[in-house]
């Protein structure tokens, strides 16, 4: 337990931990009991735990966190971003890197607030909160970094900076807003500009030697170490990667998700080379195209990354979904076949020092190599 004033801290290892009272108090399908925690909870992710907490008021519940503790080292970051001859002398500082930061939300999805409360006007708490938690568990865990993730809306700026967080802004997902006159793939392909139409064809075109199916969960666990596989060589590639899966994750997503999670298979000559993960949301009529894997080679053979997004646009059509999240990355190449930026609302705290130099060293080169030229595209007529 932990104290503040009338503020008091519950903490937990396991979602079951919590689940009574979570339910009890959270809206019927809210993200923060769903069958995803559970899954993530499952799969034992590296270099990562997670921590369910309370809090309490006079004894009385008004609101939950969920918290992700990640220990950022060396695998987390693309060391190529240090081969610059400037900064080959600080490489060996970066490659010894090992620090704790703490996460409310999930690292591993989009709009996944981490924290809730009963009453709206206790929203700011989650400042407090946060710096009463790090404060309880300074023994056991010293944190160089606090990083409240995905809020649904803005903060007042004197809310954070009371507790020394201030806002990150560098953070992006694109979305595909779906036209209502989009029925099928080729009305889509018909809404293009001439030049945009001409590459869409080539692209959907490229893939028809390759075999693709919805995979069973039997499927999944057989592919299991060539999905991994796949996994990682689009993760290694980012410039930063807060959070490494394995394919445990895949695997427990289908089991507890169930119709609301697909893993489609791009097979050439019965071998995997590429999968997508979709994930539903059919009370909101979305739906999210999660993690892909595909190999390099083949990718640049099938067009292999624009056939997923292709593919998942028809998915989102054939259910008459109206927006395809697309994530985070390649903003250029999102942009290109007519997805729009979204800003996701998140606040940082860094501990001054070392720690802070190299997470706006990290950030910094991350915005540098994602560049401007994603907000000139517009591939539509």
């Amino acid at each position: 337990m932990s104290a503040n004033h009338s503020l008091t801290l519950q903490i937990q290892p396991f979602f079951k931990d919590v689940e009574l009272e979570w339910r009890n108090l959270l809206p019927i399908s809210h993200h923060l009991i769903s069958n995803d925690l559970i899954a993530l909870e499952n799969t034992n992710p590296s270099a990562i735990y997670f921590r369910y907490v309370n809090i309490y008021r006079q004894k009385e519940l008004i609101g939950v966190i969920y918290l992700q503790h990640l220990n950022f080292n060396k695998n987390h970051f693309n060391n190529d971003l240090l081969n610059k001859p400037l900064l080959k002398t600080i490489k060996p500082i970066f490659l010894k890197l090992s620090t704790n930061i703490l996460v409310c939300g999930n690292l591993f999805r989009v709009n996944f607030q981490g924290f809730y409360f009963k009453n709206k006007e206790d929203r700011s708490l989650i400042f407090e909160c946060l710096r009463l938690y790090t404060k309880q568990v300074k023994k056991e865990t010293k944190f160089c970094g606090i990083l409240v993730k995905d809020c649904s809306r803005v903060f007042k700026l004197e809310d954070a900076s009371s507790k020394a967080f201030m806002p990150f802004t560098q953070d992006l997902t694109m979305v595909l807003a779906i036209r209502s006159e989009w029925h099928t793939l080729e009305n889509y392909v018909d809404a293009l500009s001439k030049k945009y139409k001409q590459r869409a064809k080539k692209i959907l075109k490229a893939i028809q030697p390759i075999k693709r199916r919805n995979l069973t969960l039997e499927e999944v666990i057989e592919h299991k170490d060539k999905i991994e596989e796949l996994y990682l060589q689009i993760t290694y590639k980012q410039n930063i990667a807060l959070g490494i899966l394995n394919s445990n994750y895949f695997i427990e997503m289908k089991k507890l998700l169930a119709h609301n999670f697909e893993v489609i298979g791009y097979f050439e000559n019965n071998f995997l080379i590429a999968y997508s993960c979709h994930i539903f949301y059919p009370d909101k009529k979305e739906m999210e195209i999660h993690y892909i894997g595909f190999d390099n080679e083949k990718n640049r053979e099938y067009s292999l990354y624009f056939n997923i997004i292709f593919n998942g646009l028809e998915t989102a059509l054939k259910n008459k979904y109206t927006k395809l999240e697309l994530g985070r990355t390649a903003r250029e190449a999102k942009a290109s076949v007519g997805a729009y930026a979204v800003e996701n609302y998140n606040y940082i705290w860094i501990k001054q020092g070392p720690a802070r130099w190299a997470v706006n060293f990290l950030t910094n080169r991350f915005s540098e190599n994602m560049g401007e030229d994603w907000k000139n595209r517009n591939p539509f007529k």
